[in-house]
């Protein structure tokens, strides 16, 4: 078996083809009102301007500014979006309507006049700009090359499109212009007072350094070189005093101690602690070579200390030449010990000086630059902009898109007309066919009537027209004559009633009367339930489905004790209950069971209008005693079919119905021979109780239900109103297969069926063939 899965489009085109009407209605209402649009739209013309960013004839280099390496591009796009804005300001825009006379009211601007001309007025600037910081573009619209900028308005004038797009470019130059002059003398006063304020520190900057200079004078890092070697120069000349000590002897005596000897322990010790002088005052003490310094210093002391080593006892007190040698040597130290501090406040005060001196000399450079832009722009030579394409007078409109609108209107009508269809068919809760009735209602009998068109009525206006042409039975327009016998019994004249009696069957007057007044208008308001399946007016699928339907229901009575009163009841109106009591009557006459049909909705019958036979007495007669049954049972023109009309209308039904009368009545059609089956049509069940009533007194029950049309509640409450052991089936009326249903071999081919009539005429063997065997 093939597992080839093929796609079908059959059952959403029978959603549409159900709907075609209201399809098709969409479809031509959405098309003419496309027509209309593209007539009846107002025309709109659209003017567009041109303009060119034209940057300075004279270069500013030329008049005393510096040349810059980077362009002004950046500072010009950053201006142009908000140059954009500037030029549709609210305070232009009335100046524009009030000068051309747009938007006009009554002779005033309309309300809403500004907002409407701002969203008329398109401007587009370069690419570059419209690209925002996180690269989403903004309202302006198409990209154009880096200098050029286009402003457009749409209007229904052309002229005043023309003029007002002019308009709009100038004023764009003007403020272009004005923009710049107010850029250039904001930036100029600010960078003077910027160069100014800046001036003013560099010169306390430089006041601060020569202050400083005179307090660090002689402690100032280039002093450093001179004050090591006079430091070590005082203390060789300390070290010669000392020595030149040691050969004298003090008053008592005694020999003074020797200074140290050049080579000794003493002479090197003075070497490196001289030396480690020399080293603070130009490293920190984490310096590596002042680490060793220090390591040796306290090596040698060490070895000084040792027995035999002692340093000689401490000289006495120098003279005052060695003291002022001394003091100039501490003198010396403490430069060096303050220089690396010293040096730390002066490279800061430079630096700060140096910035400052950058700053000011920046600022001279944009100063100078900014009044050689003024210069120029005073001369009318700057950077402006300047008209590239004036305004042009629009010939054709630019809205509305004529194969825009259409297809817009086309692709709008389509979507609309195919939205109804499935949104009446999703929300549709009636039945679609026989298979939904079966989900609904388990072991019922099921018969599908097909959608027939109404028959009106033939007889209205004071005149019998040709129900003869309707029915083209004998007796259509009297009883004489009418077999009415359901056992095969003569009716000619006559008929054998249910208590033996004969009965005249022609009316009061003995003849089958047309409507008049009241009741001719009536039957032209409310059409008679159309009989289709006797006469030449038969239609022929309705016809055999009533014939089935007799035909099933003659099997059912046959199951049931011989059922003979069938009750033919719906949940409400106009789901065409008389039009199927009628044609199920009719259909058991037509197969020779003697059939009478009762009306028994005395509220608003309906039943006596399917026959061109007068209102009589009828069943409201019988119950109420003023006329015997013999005489209110009328003949129709289908043979074996008979009428007891309902006699007139009454509010009191339900009495009626269920009085002893009615119970008489329907125990003696149940046990007469002359009619086999009887069918009464009744009022809505869901609106009054005389179904309900009818059905007590009958054999069975049949539903009638109009498909796609009564809602599934209601045909379920109807159907738990009476007994499931009496109801026979469920009718949906007014059936209409799908489209796809018709085209296929089970439906679409029965018209192929008529065909069979004509064997004679397509078989190779119709030389042989009897021609008194046509019809």
């Amino acid at each position: 078996m093939s597992n080839q899965t093929f796609i079908t489009i059959g059952p959403y085109w029978d959603i549409i083809h159900r709907h075609w009407v209201i399809f098709f209605s969409t479809v031509a209402a959405g098309l003419a009102l496309t027509v209309l649009a593209v007539v009846l739209v107002p025309k709109e013309y659209t003017s567009s301007v041109l303009l060119e960013v034209w940057h300075a004839d004279i270069q500013a280099n030329l008049i005393g500014a510096e040349p810059q390496n980077t362009t002004d591009n950046t500072h010009l796009e950053s201006r142009l979006e908000a140059l954009s804005e500037e030029t549709i300001r609210p305070g232009h825009l009335a100046e524009l309507i009030s000068k051309h006379g747009l938007y006009l009211l009554g002779g005033k601007p309309e309300p809403g006049a500004m907002g409407e001309m701002a969203g008329e007025i398109s401007i587009t600037i370069p690419d570059s700009v419209l690209q925002s910081a996180n690269g989403t573009p903004n309202r302006w619209t198409r990209s154009l090359p880096p200098d050029d900028i286009e402003i457009s308005f749409q209007y229904r004038d052309p002229a005043k499109a023309q003029a007002v797009a002019s308009d709009l470019g100038n004023i764009m130059i003007d403020e272009y212009r004005r923009e710049r002059e107010r850029h250039n003398a904001e930036t100029i006063k600010l960078l003077s007072s910027e160069l100014d304020e800046t001036k003013g520190k560099l010169a306390e900057s430089q006041r601060q350094i020569k202050i400083l200079k005179e307090k660090y004078r002689g402690s100032m890092p280039q002093d450093l070189d001179d004050n090591v070697n006079a430091l070590q120069a005082l203390q060789l000349q300390l070290e010669r005093a000392k020595q030149s000590a040691d050969n004298k002897t003090d008053a008592s005596g005694a020999p003074l101690p020797k200074a140290p000897m050049p080579n000794t322990p003493d002479a090197a010790l003075a070497a490196l602690q001289a030396k480690l002088f020399a080293l603070k005052a130009q490293y920190s003490d984490e310096y590596p070579e002042v680490i060793e310094t220090k390591s040796q210093i306290a090596d040698l002391e060490k070895e000084i200390v040792k027995p035999g080593n002692q340093p000689a006892v401490a000289p006495p007190p120098p003279d005052s030449a060695a003291r002022m040698v001394q003091q100039q040597i501490d003198d010396y130290q403490r430069r060096i010990a303050e220089t690396p501090a010293h040096e730390e406040v002066m490279a800061a005060v430079d630096r700060d000086y140096g910035i400052l001196s950058n700053r000011y000399h920046d600022l001279s450079n944009l100063f100078f630059e900014a009044r050689a832009d003024q210069a120029v722009l005073e001369r009318g030579q700057g950077e402006r902009l300047q008209m590239l394409q004036p305004a042009s007078l629009p010939i054709s409109p630019s809205y509305p898109k004529p194969l825009l609108l259409i297809g817009g209107g086309v692709a709008a009508t389509l979507l609309i007309a195919l939205a109804i269809p499935f949104g009446l068919f999703y929300t549709d809760t009636s039945f679609k066919d026989s298979d939904d009735v079966k989900a609904e209602f388990a072991d019922v009998n099921t018969i599908v009537i097909s959608r027939v068109r109404e028959i009106q009525p033939g007889y209205v206006n004071g005149e019998l027209k040709s129900a003869e042409a309707l029915l083209a039975l004998p007796g259509n327009g009297v009883a004489a004559d009418s077999d009415a016998s359901g056992n095969g019994q003569s009716a000619n004249g006559g008929q054998t009633t249910a208590d033996g009696e004969s009965a005249n069957h022609n009316g009061a007057n003995g003849d089958l009367q047309a409507l008049m007044g009241r009741a001719a208008r009536f039957a032209t308001r409310y059409p008679a339930p159309p009989l289709v399946v006797a006469g030449e007016g038969m239609i022929g699928s309705a016809a055999d489905e009533f014939q089935l339907l007799a035909f099933k229901l003659k099997s059912w009575a046959a199951q049931h004790d011989d059922a003979k009163v069938f009750v033919v009841a719906s949940g409400i109106g106009g789901e065409g209950k008389s039009f199927v009591a009628l044609n199920l009557a009719a259909a058991l006459a037509v197969s020779g069971s003697g059939a009478l049909l009762i009306d028994g909705d005395i509220r608003a019958p309906f039943q006596h209008y399917a026959f061109p036979v007068p209102k009589v007495g009828g069943l409201l007669g019988c119950l109420q005693g003023t006329t015997k049954f013999a005489s209110s049972v009328l003949p129709t023109p289908v043979p074996g079919l008979s009428l007891l009309p309902s006699g007139g209308t009454s509010n009191r039904a339900p009495e009626y119905l269920a009085s002893a009368k009615m119970d008489e009545l329907m125990k003696t059609l149940k046990g007469s021979g002359a009619y086999q089956y009887i069918i009464i049509d009744t009022p809505p069940a869901l609106l009054v109780p005389d179904a309900q009533i009818l059905a007590r007194a009958g054999d069975g029950t049949i539903l009638v239900t109009a498909a796609d049309s009564t809602s599934r509640v209601a045909t379920t409450k109807t159907f738990l109103m009476f007994d499931p052991e009496t109801l026979f089936g469920v009718v949906l009326n007014r059936f209409k297969p799908s489209y796809s249903t018709l085209r296929s071999e089970r439906y679409g081919r029965y018209g192929r069926y008529g065909r069979y009539g004509r064997y004679g005429k397509y078989s190779k063997y119709s030389k042989y063939t009897d021609p008194e065997l046509h019809e």
